[in-house]
């Protein structure tokens, strides 16, 4: 799905996080945010998932706009910045957690599950715990 930032600004006090900020992603582009500490990053990331709100500008998703709309009205998932993954269980139940709970026939779900861990390189790690994991 296609992602728009548009003129997005974010300020805490009297610190500027986001002056003027647009992005557009593509559907089915793999984007990343490259920058020095402080630069802004998460905020962006926040603000387009719906836990921050920006000062102004708009987040458009899919082309609606979703600047105002709840993290769970826009349809999309995210990572957590550090690393979040739930110990008991496996890298494969972890990947397919989202989809579970968002009622998903079980084939598609595996066979979801089995696409992303092949495109990141983890397929031979999918029955292991995140504690089984190397941290790089």
């Amino acid at each position: 799905m296609r992602i728009e930032v548009e003129r997005i600004s974010k300020r805490f006090g009297d610190f500027i996080a986001l002056d003027d900020v647009s992005l557009e992603v593509p559907e089915g582009a793999l984007t990343a945010l490259l920058g020095p500490s402080g630069s802004g990053k998460s905020t962006l990331l926040r603000i387009i998932a719906g836990l921050e709100v920006p000062d102004e500008g708009v987040v458009r998703i899919a082309d609606q706009d979703v600047t105002l709309a709840r993290p769970q009205d826009r349809g999309i998932g995210f990572v957590f910045q550090h690393y979040a993954a739930f110990a008991h269980m496996s890298v494969f139940d972890n990947v397919a957690f989202g989809l579970k709970i968002r009622k998903r026939k079980p084939s598609e779900v595996r066979a979801k599950v089995e696409e992303l861990l092949a495109l990141v390189g983890l397929t031979q790690w999918a029955g292991q715990r995140p504690h089984q994991l190397s941290g790089g």
